[in-house]
């Protein structure tokens, strides 16, 4: 009987190793008033639902993964496509957790698509990563005509309740947007290494132990920077408000304190929201737990 524990660990991802595999599509039209599911795919551990909301006019999507997490050599992959002048918002259940990798990356791919007058919000929880977790994400946005799009992805390192650090992970993280075929944004991250000892660097994250990227395309761009500066210059952490001509606003938010960034995340994410949507959205549930 051969036990993988006793073999020495750069043979253990040889291994046939039980493997998360979840795929998720949903396409949403507008029909009158009203949004409805068009189309919809779920296999493996990715799994979706959708609540009852306040707003019919607004509903949402939650996603699930029922695997508890992700390990290296891990894939999820989601499609979402809103047909023209459809509504939706995209969220998580809960935080996904990236746990250690005996070699392989954790792939997580989106591909989102906006026809016209539509308008997405991309805004799943928190991304934890563990030690020597490797965790590779691209998410890829095709906007078309007027379509509008909010998306916010944040990254802790760690538990911090638990007293848990990441000395050493892989982290790739990107964005690539396009308006009718042609790219407007492109953004990479990559670290593959000892992040307690670069991260502590002024220059990358200066001690941070959470990060987050807020992207916002739509027509009400040029109203949303100031307001959200004003915000951001009463938040404690470290928070940038940039506008790139013909691209998206951007938010960067780094924070030493996990549960604070969040709470600054729902303060520019809701602000945004009423400005692009002109009404008062709560957030969803699934974040307020």
């Amino acid at each position: 009987m051969t036990f993988a524990n006793f073999l020495p660990s750069e043979e253990v991802d040889t291994l046939t190793l039980a493997r998360s595999s979840g795929r998720v599509e949903v396409e949403f039209a507008r029909e009158g008033l009203d949004n409805n599911l068009k189309h919809l795919f779920q296999s493996g551990c990715g799994r979706v639902r959708f609540p009852s909301v306040d707003n019919a006019h607004a509903p949402e999507a939650v996603l699930i993964n029922t695997s508890g997490g992700l390990t290296g050599g891990d894939h999820m992959s989601y499609d979402v496509l809103l047909r023209a002048g459809a509504n939706l918002t995209v969220t998580g259940q809960a935080a996904e957790k990236i746990y250690k990798s005996v070699g392989p990356d954790v792939v997580v791919d989106t591909q989102m698509t906006v026809e016209e007058d539509a308008y997405l919000e991309w805004l799943p929880q928190e991304t934890i990563l563990f030690d020597n977790a490797r965790f590779n994400r691209v998410n890829k946005v095709d906007l078309i005509g007027s379509a509008e799009f909010l998306a916010v992805e944040a990254t802790i390192l760690g538990r911090q309740a638990h007293g848990e650090t990441v000395q050493q992970a892989k982290l790739v993280d990107g964005w690539e947007i396009r308006r009718n075929g042609k790219l407007v944004w492109y953004d990479r991250f990559r670290f593959d290494g000892m992040m307690s000892r670069e991260f502590a660097r002024s220059a990358l994250l200066d001690g941070a132990r959470a990060m987050a990227t807020i992207v916002m395309m739509s027509r009400h761009n040029a109203d949303l920077v100031e307001p959200l500066r004003a915000v951001a210059n009463e938040k404690k952490g470290r928070i940038s408000v940039t506008s790139l001509e013909n691209g998206p606003v951007i938010v960067r938010a780094l924070d030493e304190k996990p549960h604070r960034l969040r709470q600054n995340l729902i303060a520019l994410i809701s602000l945004a929201r009423k400005i692009i949507t002109g009404a008062d959205r709560p957030m969803p549930a699934v974040w307020e737990v």
